[in-house]
């Protein structure tokens, strides 16, 4: 027999559960800039998949308001969820911009490092635009308006010193492969 599922009380359910990833998030962000700046990844790889496990869990809770029927309810449902996700993908972006900060200060870039500046780099990207595109536009705490701008400093600062950044050189088919 199948088992019916109320798909409001399944959203609600999710968005309590959505509450303590974000708590999470919040941990995680503390212990990554503190272990970034002693040139310690271990605690950026928790950050990043609590990040990570956020966004797949939105996934799951948008699908699951889809479902609810009664147009106010369903309503009712997106607003917390876009509440939730503003406030955590606001904190990330911070983090974000704090964390590649840190990378780029270390004077001696330990192993490891460029894996994270290239992850916080696509984060500030991705969020960057996730953030100023509708429904997120509008709904911004003042403060993100001056990290997005940041943000778009920060991307093409990189962009323009990318070849030397990440160590990009044009290869030469002339020159013979290395043994």
């Amino acid at each position: 027999m199948a088992r019916t599922v109320n798909p409001a009380a399944e959203a609600e359910r999710f968005l309590g559960a959505l509450d303590e990833k974000s708590l999470a998030i919040d941990e995680a962000i503390a212990q990554a800039k503190s272990g970034v700046a002693h040139s310690s990844f271990a605690a950026y790889k928790v950050f990043s998949d609590a990040a990570s496990d956020f966004d797949g869990f939105c996934i799951l809770i948008e699908y699951r308001i889809k479902k609810i029927a009664d147009d106010a309810e369903r309503a009712g449902f997106e607003g917390r969820l876009l509440t939730a996700r503003v406030h955590a993908m606001t904190r990330m972006l911070k983090a974000s911009i704090e964390l590649i900060g840190a990378v780029a200060n270390q004077k001696e870039l330990p192993l490891g490092a460029k894996d994270v500046f290239l992850r916080e780099l696509r984060s500030i990207y991705n969020l960057k635009n996730t953030l100023s595109r509708p429904p997120f536009v509008g709904q911004l705490p003042g403060d993100t308006t001056h990290d997005l701008d940041l943000a778009e400093k920060i991307l093409r600062e990189i962009i323009d010193k990318a070849p030397a950044l990440l160590e990009l050189t044009p290869i030469d088919p002339n020159e013979p492969a290395d043994p």
